[in-house]
């Protein structure tokens, strides 16, 4: 996944020329200088005597305070509340007040809060109320009763340039931990009338409330993220404008605890809930994320204020099996909303759109596994857009291998440059997250791509198809593709197909892999077809042949199953010794009888080299008058 490691590490790394170091430690007191030797014993004493341009280090330990941090550097001078190098410092509230928030940045301007463990909070784990400039980076926050990091004000003009990044949430919004109560649960980071917000590289799960929440903010960029096992939503998009939600992973593990209403949360949201100050949803992109496992992928609820999408660009995601529906667009006055170049694979035959496509453009998506319905557009694709690994918890899984439909399918948006893992989208275009002739991690286009391997060729033997190939310098493997589909992974040049069939075509092509799943394009195709089976042996006789009359001017005929050391190939049945019917199965009916008759019915088993079982019998006589029924048997 994109965590943007080196915007993180640059939040990290950067301070200007610090006119103080301060120290913090357990054993500490407020009454010293704060030097290394002779450091403060609260985490609040240093914050309250940092200029702009100190940074405050705090050593490892854990602190029972109400941290206080409402300090305010300046642009060319930050302040910094951080982790001493090496050491994990915990805030815990176990013994602070009820509805408490553990650490209080206020109205603090140019702070950096950097690698804290915050925990048990009675209320917030970190709470920003008209905050500016603020960069809380690296930081684990969890045991909250409410959120664990929320920024923001209850109108716009106090909270902006806010930067949340590379922070682990886990276990808040506690309140809620029995799911009973009735709506307003918290969010696990949450941003309200905002404007300037980053919020890159987190991961968030196993939460009691929403995962990541916009409400009521402006020109907010939710990127990198992970959220998963949440309650009710991974992403939720409420009254927020020109805000991207770019390259998150958004999945389900399958733990139930987090279920609602037996389902898991859903992917990515969007509403306008209402506020004293309504800021509707209007000119947001959604764009390469990756949504598996949950209730619907994406949605928009019509309740409360409503509005609907305007100007909404949803392009070039990726869906997988969604537990209602894919898409759920509730009626409203939706305008210029477009859902391009997106995967929607649904699993198991499931429901891809419910509600309205009024307002909305559907074209270039790729639909599997259900009917795209009133939501199919111009130039779709249907068919199996050939995951890595379909059903997997990575986002490495959902990228396309060789011969996906999803490749060079896709329409060109100016606006989504990238693909999930940060790689330059060149033409031709893919639907989905991942475009295709990158390679995975890769911010550059211009690192060179896999080469698939050449000398490809196929020799047939009996029962079985040798592939060689010629070996690639610095590769891990090789995928093997049968007629276009995934038939092997091997490390070795070579394979052999042992699940061939007698008298039968087939096609193959090899491409190379390396350690992080990148593939290249495939090899040229080879053909190969299977001679007839030397072997002589035939199928056993099936077993248990019944011949049943069922008075409707049918007869029914079950078998068991033969057996046969080249394979099954079908059952030839006969009526009164002529041949009436060739079927795969092991069963038939025959619906052209007479009343009060008699017949008798045969069945043979033949295998892939043409050998012949013996034949089943079974005589069964209809009934005279359309009543009764009649049963024979050999």
């Amino acid at each position: 996944m994109r965590l943007l490691t080196a915007v993180i590490a640059s939040l990290a790394l950067a301070s200007t020329a610090s006119a103080a170091t301060y120290y913090v430690s357990p054993t500490g007191s407020d009454s010293n200088s704060g030097s290394i030797s002779a450091p403060f014993r609260t985490i609040s004493k240093g914050a309250g005597v940092a200029r702009p341009g100190d940074v405050v280090l705090v050593r490892g330990g854990v602190y029972y305070e109400v941290v206080k941090a409402s300090v305010k550097g300046t642009a060319t001078a930050r302040i910094s509340l951080e982790a001493y190098p090496g050491e994990k410092p915990v805030i815990d509230g176990s013994n602070s007040s009820s509805n408490t928030d553990l650490v209080q940045l206020g109205s603090a301007e140019y702070l950096d809060f950097k690698g804290f463990e915050v925990r048990h909070a009675t209320r917030l784990g970190i709470a920003g109320w008209g905050a500016s400039n603020v960069r809380i980076v690296n930081n684990t926050i969890l045991g909250s009763r409410r959120g664990g990091i929320y920024l923001g004000y209850s109108s716009f003009g106090k909270a902006y340039e806010l930067t949340i990044a590379g922070n682990t949430v886990y276990n808040n919004v506690r309140e809620n931990e029995l799911h009973n109560m009735n709506g307003g649960w918290g969010q696990s980071i949450s941003v309200q009338y905002a404007d300037g917000v980053t919020i890159t590289g987190n991961r968030v799960y196993e939460n009691d409330g929403e995962g990541i929440a916009i409400v009521g903010s402006d020109n907010a960029l939710v990127q990198g993220n992970e959220i998963y096992d949440n309650f009710s939503v991974g992403i939720y998009l409420d009254n927020a404008q020109s805000t991207t939600i770019d390259g998150n992973l958004v999945h389900s593990t399958g733990n139930t605890r987090y279920f609602r209403d037996g389902y898991p949360a859903a992917g990515i949201g969007m509403a306008n809930e209402f506020y004293s100050t309504q800021n509707p949803l209007t000119d947001n992109r959604i764009m390469n994320n990756i949504v598996v496992d949950t209730r619907w992928g994406i949605y928009y609820g019509a309740y409360e204020y409503g509005g609907g999408l305007k100007n909404t660009l949803v392009s070039n995601n990726t869906f997988h099996q969604a537990h209602t529906a894919m898409i759920w667009i509730e009626s409203d006055a939706h305008s210029g909303t477009i859902v391009q170049n997106n995967v929607f694979s649904q699993s198991g035959g499931g429901l891809m759109h419910t509600g309205t496509t009024s307002g909305l453009i559907f074209r270039h998506n790729n639909w599997y596994g259900g009917n795209a319905g009133a939501a199919a557009g111009e130039r779709d694709v249907i068919g199996n857009p050939l995951f890595a690994n379909a059903g997997g918890r990575r986002a490495e899984d959902y990228s396309l291998a060789a011969f996906s439909p999803a490749i060079h399918t896709g329409f060109d948006v100016a606006l989504v440059e990238k693909d999930f893992w940060g790689g330059t989208r060149t033409p031709a275009y893919d639907i989905g997250a991942h475009e295709a002739s990158l390679p995975l991690g890769s911010s550059s286009p211009a690192q060179p791509a896999l080469e698939p391997p050449d000398g490809v060729t196929a020799a047939v033997q009996s029962g079985s198809i040798s592939l060689i190939w010629n070996a690639v310098h610095g590769v891990a493997g090789y995928r093997v593709y049968r007629d276009r589909a995934l038939a092997a992974t091997v490390t070795a040049p070579g394979w052999t197909d042992t699940g061939v069939h007698p008298v039968t075509s087939y096609s193959y092509a090899v491409t190379t892999i390396d350690g992080a799943g990148n593939e290249s394009a495939p090899s040229v195709t080879v053909y190969a077809t299977t001679p007839p089976a030397r072997e002589s042996e035939p199928p056993t006789v099936p077993g248990n042949l019944t011949a049943a009359a069922d008075g409707r001017g049918r007869v029914v005929l079950t078998w068991e199953v033969s057996q046969d050391n080249a394979g099954v190939a079908g059952y030839v049945v006969y009526r009164n010794g002529v041949h009436v019917a060739t079927v795969q199965t092991t069963s038939w009916t025959d619906t052209a009888v007479a009343a009060s008759t008699t017949y008798v019915y045969e069945v043979q088993a033949f295998d892939h080299a043409g050998n012949y079982s013996g034949r089943a019998r079974s005589t069964v006589t209809t009934p005279g008058n359309g009543r009764g029924r009649a049963v024979g048997r050999s």
